[in-house]
């Protein structure tokens, strides 16, 4: 009877061996990610018509009680730079407002579990009422498997996904019709109208 209670017991050490493997396993394949991307990033800041910025960046879990990192746990993020939005606003006193588009940015965040998991955030700006959720790219459930190319898959599916919420992608529709990507509602540009502020 106890033997059949012990072989509960040791399948703590063995999910234990498994979270330690894959937080290991990531440890390396982000270092070899974070490369392959920068790849990416300086491929399309040398060749792309639109210069927003493409950036890498290595993110760290952070814990608020006592504003430590743990660098065990990192996470990859390909994201572009802002956009002007082409939207300025200007009193008579000379002060204005300009509105700007944030970047989207695709993050490879390990989980507690040691999968690593792909989230996109969209595109955004001050005119939306509210952030717009991460959409899953998907999961991977042993880090030391993925391949560079299914971070260039992963990589331009989002892109893809990313430009639909962009504002300079909501004047076409998806190309592929089948798509389950639905663009996210922009809060117009209804303003109150008024006669001009600015100095003539």
């Amino acid at each position: 009877m106890f033997e059949e209670i012990l072989k509960i017991a040791n399948r703590y050490n063995d999910g234990y061996a498994k979270v330690k493997e894959r937080r290991d396993q990531w440890l390396h394949k982000s270092e070899e990610l974070r490369e392959h991307l920068m790849q990416i990033a300086d491929h399309l800041n040398n060749n792309a018509t639109y210069k927003q910025g493409f950036y890498v960046d290595t993110l760290h879990a952070f814990n608020e009680d006592i504003r430590g990192t743990s660098n065990r746990m990192p996470s990859v993020a390909f994201r572009s730079g802002p956009m002007p939005m082409l939207v300025t606003f200007r009193n008579s006193m000379g002060e204005k407002k300009t509105y700007n588009e944030e970047g989207f940015s695709i993050s490879f965040n390990p989980t507690i579990t040691g999968q690593v998991l792909v989230l996109l955030q969209p595109h955004y700006s001050d005119l939306d009422k509210d952030l717009p959720e991460m959409v899953s790219l998907g999961m991977f459930q042993e880090p030391g498997e993925i391949t560079m190319e299914e971070a260039n898959e992963i990589i331009q599916r989002g892109m893809e996904e990313a430009f639909y919420s962009s504002f300079t992608g909501m004047a076409f529709p998806p190309q592929d019709e089948q798509t389950e990507t639905t663009p996210p509602q922009r809060t117009l540009i209804g303003f109150k109208r008024h006669d001009t502020t600015q100095k003539i």
